[in-house]
């Protein structure tokens, strides 16, 4: 069986279950791009849930 290495996630963060259903993806598998991924922290920066 092929091992994978875990990735060393440098700037990752955990998601709650109300900020992962906020998230809209189509059914196709999605690439998250490192844009991608800026621009989902940008947008959750500016409308923090608490």
């Amino acid at each position: 069986m092929k091992k994978i290495n875990r990735p060393q996630l440098k700037s990752a963060t955990r998601l709650s279950a109300s900020e992962m259903n906020r998230l809209r993806l189509s059914q196709n598998h999605t690439v998250l791009t490192p844009e991608q991924l800026d621009k989902l922290a940008s947008s959750r920066n500016k409308n923090p849930d608490s």
